[in-house]
């Protein structure tokens, strides 16, 4: 039974068009897949800045702050007026200044935003610094965080017109805590704040957009083949 020549060309065009589809899916679920492999880099970023971030925090409570020189960026923090020694000079003259662990923490931030891009924020619901108070998404992550006493939040949100992923963690209230933070009513194990960390997306976008592109091109040619063979079987068909 032979098959007419407009049946052959309709199998043609819907075996054409099938094709078609399958590798735009293909490439849909690839490039879906190299978003959430961004995602999953700039979430690596934020978790191993927190344990760092922790690291040398307790290394820093653990032995009371400690003392760095006064110049016009590190004055001395009126929020240690209370502590006896927190300005001293050595024998030579020189004034040096106590550097409790949110000090530390807020100048490391500053020096990542300057030369990363990496916004960290030591935030609370609570502040004792105004530059310590959070902002819509973190004043409401610190709400959900205590509501369910998580680990963590995160969410891709724009800031300045430009993606990031925003990861907050929760800070714990210590036993060394407590010389600062006790009189704010806190005990041992309470949540006390948190640390924000916005990872622009566009930085881990840029290292994936070679592998973007040469998936386009794989599928294109793969496509075009694919095209290829599927009219070179329908002429020999016809024929």
């Amino acid at each position: 039974m032979e098959v007419s020549h407009p049946r052959i060309q309709y199998y043609t065009l819907a075996f054409a068009v099938l094709w078609t589809v399958m590798i735009g899916v293909s490439l849909f679920l690839d490039v879906q897949g190299h978003q959430r492999e961004i995602l999953t880099l700039a979430y690596s970023e934020a978790k191993a800045t927190y344990n760092k971030d922790i690291i040398y925090r307790r290394w820093n409570s653990n032995h009371g702050g400690v003392y760095v020189p006064v110049t016009a960026k590190t004055q001395p923090n009126p929020y240690l007026s209370n502590v006896p020694e927190r300005d001293i000079r050595t024998p030579s003259g020189r004034l040096l200044t106590l550097v409790n662990p949110a000090y530390m923490t807020r100048q490391v931030h500053e020096l990542g935003r300057d030369q990363y891009g990496f916004l960290g924020h030591l935030t609370s619901l609570q502040p004792l610094r105004p530059e310590n108070a959070p902002d819509a998404w973190e004043a409401e992550a610190l709400r959900a965080l205590d509501r369910k006493r998580g680990t963590e939040l995160k969410a891709v949100e724009e800031i300045r017109g430009e993606r990031y992923l925003r990861v907050m963690y929760p800070i714990i209230t210590e036993t060394t805590c407590l010389r600062c933070h006790g009189k704010q009513g806190y005990k041992q194990g309470d949540i006390r704040g948190g640390l924000s960390y916005s990872i622009p997306v566009s930085f881990y976008e840029g290292l994936s957009s070679s592998h973007i592109k040469s998936d386009l091109m794989s599928r294109g040619i793969l496509w075009v083949l694919g095209l290829a063979g599927i009219g070179l079987g329908g002429w020999r068909t016809i024929a």
